[in-house]
């Protein structure tokens, strides 16, 4: 298991911004319809009906790809974890922090290269349900990423962030 870097997911679960949020108990209230691959069912079956901060960074790392196949209440639900598992490490060699962080911004945000052209609709659907406060950590999250890992992009979802 991956020690976390203690300040920052202790702010994420303090901030208790997403301690409200309902777990899906039905796989089918956690896939967009679409998505018809084994990765999207695979990905249901390894997170419905956990909470997010049960769920093990390796899951995580496993299920990366398929964080965009996730509807608007699945990805409610797990986005915390994405968002603490981002901050896992400061090593720039961990395993895991890479792939998790760019899956991230990649389901957070509707890129000009990606060809599907439902793509910003669905990105705005599946950001629906978060509240302020909720908009408020992933605007954290994003700074944070902006600046400890020059992540540009990041940056540029933190413009559009304030923007919608």
């Amino acid at each position: 298991m991956v020690k976390y870097q203690v300040s920052w997911s202790c702010a994420l679960r303090s901030n208790r911004a997403f301690d409200n949020v309902e777990i899906p108990t039905r796989g089918e209230q956690m896939r967009l319809p679409k998505y018809t691959g084994d990765d999207s069912y695979e990905m249901v079956a390894a997170l419905v009906r956990q909470k997010w901060d049960a769920v093990p960074i390796e899951v995580l790392v496993y299920q990366r790809e398929s964080l965009a196949t996730l509807s608007p209440p699945g990805f409610h639900a797990y986005l915390p974890a994405y968002l603490v598992a981002c901050l896992a490490s400061d090593d720039p060699f961990d395993k895991h922090g890479a792939d998790i962080r760019g899956y991230l911004l990649f389901a957070l945000g509707s890129w000009p290269h990606q060809s599907d052209p439902d793509r910003p609709a669905a990105t705005r659907e599946r950001l629906s349900l978060l509240d302020s406060k909720q908009r408020d950590v992933v605007a954290n999250v994003l700074r944070y990423l902006e600046s400890r890992w020059n992540m540009k992009d990041a940056g540029e979802l933190l413009r559009n962030w304030r923007a919608s």
